[in-house]
């Protein structure tokens, strides 16, 4: 059985719910791994294969893909691909991440410590009020997220940034941000779903406080302040990838 573009988006209707084509694909998978249709130990279809399948782009299977691996229903094997599973929890603490995954969220953090420190700086420079507004909104609708719903948190942070990205009244830096909208998305599922869930509330509340800090330096037009506290914001993101990446070679 195949399921298209069209197909998945009339199930989320039907279903009273607003859901992506990632959550859709996430679901559907699952529930192939959940009745046995990939057995344990079995050998995924390729990601082409999955795109064929649910007629969906490669990112969107990209994010699901990379979302079961989080719930540890798939792990990946390099070299070799993506397997189910043996049992929930097969995969080590910090090693069913895929290094091909790893890498990918590692440069793209890359770049946006790159980019968006300087977008913090100019958006505290040339922020309007309008804007402002806007970002506090944005801001605000993070709080309500539930803290245990990686996809939501997830979204609701990348907005934030692109809010941010508005905020400097340069187009390109929006452009820039929502280009790697998918890929972004995927390194903050990868960040939320680490966070063990009993101390998850800590560490949202802890994100929570680094954004208020960017928004209060965009506001007081602290255009070093603002700098600074991106800088902060995704540095420490990016320093906890190297050193996880360092620790794989060492082995």
């Amino acid at each position: 059985m195949t399921f298209d573009a069209e197909t998945l988006l009339k199930n989320a209707a039907s279903s009273g719910k607003r859901r992506s084509l990632t959550e859709l694909v996430i679901q559907a998978l699952n529930d192939r791994i959940d009745r046995g249709d990939y057995p344990p130990s079995s050998k995924m279809p390729t990601e082409p294969e999955l795109c064929a399948e649910f007629g969906v782009s490669r990112t969107v299977i990209r994010e699901a893909v990379a979302s079961l691996k989080l719930g540890r229903k798939l792990i990946a094997r390099h070299g070799i691909g993506v397997f189910v599973a043996d049992a929930p929890g097969e995969s080590g603490d910090s090693s069913f991440i895929d290094s091909t995954t790893l890498n990918n969220s590692m440069h793209v953090l890359e770049l946006r410590s790159g980019v968006e420190t300087e977008c913090a700086a100019y958006a505290a420079q040339r922020r309007s009020e309008a804007h402002l507004r806007a970002l506090k909104e944005v801001y605000s609708r993070m709080e309500i997220v539930a803290v245990d719903d990686d996809a939501e948190c997830a979204r609701a942070d990348f907005e934030f940034h692109l809010a941010v990205a508005v905020c400097s009244e340069n187009p390109h830096f929006a452009s820039i941000l929502r280009s790697l909208g998918q890929e972004i998305i995927i390194d903050l599922r990868l960040k939320h779903g680490k966070a063990n869930p009993k101390e998850r509330k800590t560490y949202i509340r802890r994100i929570q406080r680094e954004h208020g800090d960017i928004i209060d330096a965009i506001e007081r037009q602290d255009v070093t302040g603002a700098r600074r506290a991106m800088r902060k914001h995704l540095n420490e993101s990016l320093d906890r990838y190297h050193n996880l990446t360092s620790s794989r070679e060492a082995v």
